[in-house]
């Protein structure tokens, strides 16, 4: 740019003054513009950044998870001790076909494939909405968590009452712990949001929602492949001809898999030789030093 400079005051029209023309204004380019994407950046993302974003926001995770597995004890346990609230929290077609010893989980192998991208496809809008709902100051987000919750909690009672939880609980497990487990990330992102609009602190509202926006994005953005696999799970092996004890093992394993590598990727080590250094020995030595000083001058 320099060189630049100077030719375009000596030399305006010399040939060597647009070839440094052309020079300056391709490495501007190349040294201002935005990194690039990558797959590799891409991987880095969802396999270490997404474990850590998930560890930072634990504080969000536990009210995610108490606000979903709350209501869902509860619903659990009304459905399964008092008629009154079973016939009000389950729907009364469901009851019939728990009554007659049957449950609706089962999918007909032709029409699995698309079962499966339905399914999914809801699950990430379930996610969606609650996640989004934090704009809400957090109402949206709650009614989410709340409500499926209840839901799920209604209906497993209603069937332990009924005799059939076996089969329900067959069906739920193999998809069940990751996507209650994404559910629960996109609750925690939703309040984020609902935080830094009800204590922003210094910032404007405004600034503070934009930061903590990129924050759960980051979560919820990080979650969507494995609802995606939960949706494929839910569509092919949970209504499948499976051994119900097989299906009662794959969900425990799959959720203790994802929270291993959750609670795990991307930690920092120390290294081991390196032992830590002691502030207060250090300052006990200055100050010792400090006092011999003074001693031999005095």
């Amino acid at each position: 740019m320099s060189d630049l400079a100077i030719a375009r005051r000596d030399f305006p029209d010399d040939h060597l003054t647009e070839s440094l023309n052309s020079l300056a204004a391709r490495a501007h380019l190349r040294l201002y513009r935005a990194p690039a994407g990558s797959w590799k950046r891409l991987g880095r993302f969802f396999w270490t950044d997404f474990a850590r974003r998930f560890r930072a926001a634990r504080g969000y995770i536990g009210v995610s998870a108490l606000l979903l597995f709350g209501p869902a004890l509860l619903g659990y346990l009304a459905a399964l001790l008092d008629p009154t609230l079973r016939d009000a929290l389950v729907p009364e077609d469901l009851r019939r076909i728990m009554e007659s010893g049957r449950t609706w989980t089962d999918i007909e192998p032709a029409l699995r494939g698309g079962m499966a991208t339905v399914i999914f496809t809801n699950n990430i809008q379930v996610a969606f909405i609650g996640f989004a709902g934090g704009v809400l100051f957090g109402l949206g987000t709650v009614y989410v968590l709340v409500n499926n919750g209840l839901m799920l909690g209604s209906l497993l009672g209603a069937a332990q009452f009924y005799g059939v939880a076996p089969l329900l609980w067959a069906f739920i497990s193999p998809h069940g712990y990751l996507e209650l487990t994404c559910i629960v990330i996109a609750g925690a992102a939703g309040l984020m949001l609902a935080d830094a609009l009800l204590r922003p602190g210094l910032l404007l509202r405004r600034e503070a929602l934009a930061r903590a926006a990129r924050r759960a994005v980051e979560l919820v953005l990080g979650a969507a492949p494995v609802l995606v696999v939960a949706g494929l799970i839910e569509g092919f092996i949970s209504p499948s001809d499976i051994a119900v004890p097989i299906k009662l093992i794959i969900g425990p394993v799959a959720g203790a898999i994802l929270y291993a590598l959750l609670l795990t990727v991307g930690r920092e080590r120390r290294p081991r030789d390196t032992a830590p250094i002691k502030p207060t020995s250090i300052r006990g030595r200055e100050v010792a030093a400090a006092a011999g000083t003074r001693a031999g001058s005095n």
